[in-house]
């Protein structure tokens, strides 16, 4: 009577087949990993980018509203695209509030040190008291720049993290002219 199974020897070669599969499979997961964790921070990083332009859209779609009479420019690109300040009417009593005021209805945008930084109250790109509105241990700003063409308002920022860099822009239509 002969008895069904498998032979020492294809035991060996199929056990010396799964190792090298295994192998295999131990050297490319390592790789497969790194370029998830890449793909992510890529990922990430183009998010952020889409969110600080979408802030910046905000503002300056916002800018030149007033409720009543204001007099001044309501959108100044300055430090040759780098810095952005804008004006609106925040809490439409009809007038601009001025940079000293505690409501003031002036705002700024800038490109320092590899971060952009907002602040309100400010009428120029100089001075202390900007706050950083990215996060310096992710990330850092490679570019910002606005340029104006008519009504409309380009912008793009460059962003980089490790080794990732996303560039984003976007036109923006002011509303308020």
């Amino acid at each position: 009577m002969k008895q069904g199974g498998f032979t020492l020897a294809e035991v060996l070669v199929a056990l010396a087949l799964s190792a090298i599969l295994l192998l295999a499979a131990g050297r490319f997961l390592p790789l497969l990993l790194q370029e998830n964790a890449r793909m992510v921070q890529r990922a990430l990083l183009y998010q952020e980018a889409q969110l600080l332009l979408l802030a910046l859209e905000k503002a300056v779609r916002r800018s030149g509203y007033c409720n009543g009479d204001c007099s001044g420019p309501a959108l100044t690109i300055a430090d040759s695209g780098r810095c952005l300040l804008l004006r609106w009417d925040d809490n439409s009593n009809g007038r601009w509030e001025g940079p000293q005021h505690s409501a003031s209805d002036y705002f700024g945008w800038r490109l320092r040190q590899q971060q952009l930084e907002a602040q309100r109250g400010v009428s120029q790109c100089q001075g202390s008291g900007w706050e950083r509105v990215t996060d310096p241990a992710f990330m850092t700003v490679q570019a910002f720049g606005a340029e104006q063409r008519g009504a409309q308002v380009h912008l793009s920022l460059t962003l980089q993290s490790g080794q990732q860099q996303v560039t984003a822009q976007r036109w923006v239509l002011r509303e308020n002219l």
